[in-house]
């Protein structure tokens, strides 16, 4: 059909070409001819291959038996069989931190790519999905690797590396995250881990249950080999939303989780004890570990929440609490132990948005009105924020010479956000520190001369999030 429009549509042009002079000569005429018939042959040789090469692909699949894959794209750029059974999404995201630092802290104000990433997500024969992700900031590794075998909605068995089912803060993915840094760090939060987890949606997908068992160690970054001792973490957790269904109640956005996890591990590990308390602020600690090959019975954790949504308002709130049994150092103490985290955090969306929150934590709307930079055209989504969390160590601890640091801290964080659209998010922070005993540690591990222990740290962070 088409070969027929382009001899159509050249027959037109040859024809128009004698009709009455419009102050042309016949040299001119006959030159625009030529160069109108070029244009039409060019074109036409263009059509012949493209009709070749579909001939060629339709041949391909034929002779393969083969499913044709379309591109497109929604938000994700999505490689799909076109009745959706096979289907994988290519995604990315990129942040970009400034910082600006009190006069008194061991950090220097820094620029920082702190998260650079490329993730892939997809499903295959209806019920099989997988994550690849990996991570290039700072030192490359391997973040998200998983498959998840869905067999009904209320049993799914996933493998692989990935973040085990504890704290709906830790669950929320980064490019959802309502502060540059979350309320709590390792050892609180689970990290990722390597191991099986089983979870499934019940009771008219109002509850969410989760079972999995883990190394207990970290990630394969921190144990290339594998595993250190044969002791396991096993971990449970419930996420409850009772009036999910109860469009007329004002209940209808409260959510409750219980969590737990416990555990033995021979050796303090790299990520969890050795690496300290992780703080609000990236490059500061609440307290460190002073004996890094101690021996440990046991470690615990346990979790209880709350969650609430009404429109633009969100609050939450979160008490963590990690247990150590049978510490031994080589310096001869012997102790017990625990660390208690409770946050909250509020949040109100001036331009109208509504927050939501599941099992895999907490996920940012879309703008009602996506912001133009280039035009400057429309508003989109301003959110305000503020959070206090408390943490408290047992005094034993650094008393006998195993913590050093502040068994006691108070975080405050206003933010402001602004999301453009869903690819562009820009989040201003000030974060105040105060912890008592020998203070928050400073500075970072690149620079092990500038650290310092302070009881105050402040600090001002601007962060862009770009997704594609």
């Amino acid at each position: 059909m088409r070969k027929w429009i382009v001899l159509f549509v050249s027959l037109v042009v040859v024809c128009t070409s004698y009709l009455p002079a419009t102050g042309k000569t016949s040299e001119e005429k006959l030159e625009a001819l030529e160069k109108r018939i070029k244009a039409l042959e060019g074109e036409l040789e263009q059509l012949k291959q493209s009709s070749g090469d579909t001939e060629a692909a339709s041949e391909l699949i034929q002779k393969k038996k083969a499913i044709p894959a379309v591109a497109f794209w929604k938000n994700d750029f999505f490689l799909s069989t076109p009745d959706e059974n096979f289907w994988m999404k290519i995604r990315g995201n990129l942040h970009l931190d400034t910082k600006f630092y009190g006069g008194n802290s061991n950090n220097p104000t820094q620029f920082d790519v702190r998260r650079a990433r490329f993730d892939f997500q997809g499903m295959w024969y209806k019920y099989i999905y997988f994550r690849c992700q990996a991570e290039f900031a700072d030192s490359p590794y391997a973040r998200n690797f998983w498959a998840d075998y869905k067999f009904r909605d209320w049993l799914h068995l996933r493998a692989g590396q990935m973040k085990p089912p504890f704290s709906t803060a830790w669950w929320t993915t980064d490019n959802n995250v309502h502060f540059l840094e979350r309320m709590s760090g390792t050892p609180m939060y689970t990290y990722f881990d390597r191991g099986w987890w089983l979870w499934g949606d019940v009771l008219d997908k109002t509850l969410t249950w989760n079972l999995g068992a883990f190394t207990g160690t970290g990630m394969e970054l921190d144990y290339h080999k594998g595993d250190i001792d044969d002791h396991k973490d096993y971990v449970g957790r419930l996420f409850y939303t009772p009036f999910k269904h109860r469009e007329d109640s004002f209940l209808q956005g409260l959510n409750l989780c219980l969590e737990a996890t416990t555990g033995r591990q021979s050796v303090s590990t790299k990520r969890f004890e050795n690496k300290g308390y992780g703080a609000a602020i990236r490059d500061d600690k609440y307290w460190t570990w002073l004996d890094s090959n101690a021996e440990i019975g046991s470690r615990d954790r346990w979790g209880a929440e709350i969650h609430y949504i009404a429109g633009p308002f969100s609050l939450s709130s979160e008490y963590l609490v990690t247990q150590w049994d049978d510490i031994e150092t080589a310096a001869g103490a012997d102790e017990d132990g625990d660390v208690i985290s409770w946050g909250t955090w509020i949040s109100y969306f001036l331009t109208g948005e509504q927050k939501k929150v599941s099992n895999f934590g907490w996920k940012q709307p879309k703008p009602k009105e996506n912001f133009d930079p280039v035009h400057l055209k429309g508003t989109g989504a301003w959110e305000v924020l503020a959070r206090y969390t408390y943490t408290e160590t047992d005094e034993d601890l650094f008393d006998t010479g195993i913590l050093k640091g502040a068994d006691e801290v108070n975080e405050y964080t206003l933010g402001l956000c602004w999301t453009w659209n869903p690819m562009v998010r820009w989040q201003l922070n000030y974060v105040h520190l105060h912890g008592n005993r020998d203070g928050i540690r400073t500075g970072s591990d690149d620079n092990y001369g500038g650290k310092g222990f302070l009881a105050d740290e402040d600090m001002v962070g601007l962060r862009m999030i770009f997704k594609f």
